[in-house]
């Protein structure tokens, strides 16, 4: 499972889907080692414009494909470094939202005390300044090491070379299938895909080798799972009782599972729009949202699996409004919306209302609440950003009704990615 940024060289792509990263690195390990047999799957379940705060969504929710859902992944590659760096928090985002992330890919098999594997690979080789770059380096390595993670670093291979010849654009190009942007062609896809396949087998064959001559890897006591969370702050007569109870609670669950009878579902209704998600069309949205929209002015699924706009559920008037209707199935806690936020002329002062209703499936009451969200901030980059409310009245249980309105107060353009109404 590899999340990513969004496909760049989105011509070749919509042509050619076997050109990005995943399918070159599923390829390589299925041509190389299991002579050609299908063995090894990667799942690319990225989108345009995501960042590690939207990946923790998708992995707590399971905003997966059908295929995904089967069975856990043995394996989640991270790879969310341009969109993480061009946020305007870094500490928040490298030691909240990241460390989430992690947690998050670890809990996707909470029984398992080794599975799934993380893997950090940094693919941000500079859109910015040295100094950003060379920050954004320094946190990845600071988490790896805490978290233990393995941590492949692509932007090492290629970063010295491109600043070396920015001014010779053929060697640019080459190195990256593109000019030099965060948006990186087929050169830099085909070069990760080799890097992180290559630290693949390192890791084989360093641990092949240990076994062989006998050698003890050394293993916490600790699953890495149970780990606490990052805190600078902290000191280390909080670490041990943190991370013991992490670990009992997780036996504690996990002592229970045989008994219960099904695996209740995080969520009673979500969707991610997602060029590699089951929400993949404009067909496939209107589906997803056919069960529970109740009405719609000023709204409409639109845009393209690849090429800009991407797909998801848009504004194309001041005032435009939609309800939405949800019964609920599984005990519902919060609200999450996932929404784009722009530097461009059309997200100036936009701001969507968000006003939710629950009625009471036994008394017949009612509790209501109200949201807004903005469009705009001035960070050079279009990325989605999820909004996450509690429900009100302390939430929703099995056979209550939730009403959500929205509508836009201000500006003309507004872009919806996602919709979850979750458990937590």
């Amino acid at each position: 499972m590899c999340f990513s940024v969004g496909i760049p060289a989105l011509e070749e792509y919509a042509r050619n889907p076997s050109c990005a990263r995943p399918v070159r690195l599923e390829n390589l390990f299925n041509e190389a080692l299991f002579g050609n047999k299908s063995v090894v799957k990667v799942s690319n379940i990225a989108g345009g414009g995501a960042s590690s705060e939207i990946g923790k969504i998708v992995l707590d929710y399971q905003l997966f494909p059908e295929g995904v859902k089967k069975e856990s992944p043995h394996v989640v590659i991270w790879a969310h470094a341009p969109n993480d760096a061009s946020q305007p928090d870094r500490d928040r985002t490298f030691y909240e939202h990241l460390p989430g992330f992690v947690h998050a890919a670890r809990n996707l098999d909470k029984c398992n005390d080794d599975l799934p594997m993380v893997v950090i690979l940094e693919d941000f080789y500079g859109s910015g300044t040295y100094e950003s770059v060379n920050q954004i380096s320094g946190y990845l390595s600071e988490l790896s090491s805490w978290y233990r993670l393995t941590s492949v670093n692509h932007a090492n291979v290629i970063k010295h070379e491109l600043w070396a010849n920015l001014d010779i654009p053929y060697t640019v190009s080459h190195i990256l299938g593109s000019d030099y942007h965060i948006h990186s062609g087929m050169g830099s896809h085909a070069g990760a895909a080799w890097t992180m396949f290559f630290n693949f087998l390192s890791a084989f064959t360093d641990s092949c080798t240990a076994e062989s001559l006998g050698l003890d890897i050394p293993v916490s006591s600790i699953p890495l799972k149970f780990m606490g969370p990052y805190d600078t702050s902290g000191s280390y007569d909080t670490i041990s009782p943190t991370w013991r109870r992490n670990k009992d609670e997780a036996r504690e669950y996990c002592s229970r599972q045989p008994l219960l009878n099904k695996t209740t579902e995080p969520c009673t209704y979500a969707f991610m729009a997602n060029s590699m998600s089951g929400v993949n069309s404009v067909k496939g949205l209107r589906a997803v949202m056919k069960g529970v929209l109740t009405s719609s002015d000023g709204w409409e699924a639109s845009g393209n699996p690849v090429k800009q706009p991407r797909i998801g559920w848009y504004a194309s008037k001041e005032g435009a409004k939609f309800s939405l209707e949800i019964v609920v199935s599984s005990d519902t806690k919060f609200l999450t919306i996932m929404s784009m936020k722009s530097y461009g002329p059309k997200f100036v002062d936009t701001m969507l209302e968000i006003n939710v209703q629950i009625n009471r499936k036994d008394t017949g009451q009612h509790a209501t609440s109200s949201h807004q969200i903005t469009g705009y901030h001035e960070t050079k980059t279009s990325i989605h950003v999820p909004h996450k409310v509690e429900l009100p009245g302390g939430g929703a249980q099995v056979g209550d009704v939730i009403l959500l309105d929205a509508i836009l107060k201000r500006g003309a353009y507004f872009k919806i990615n996602g919709i979850a109404f979750c458990a937590y």
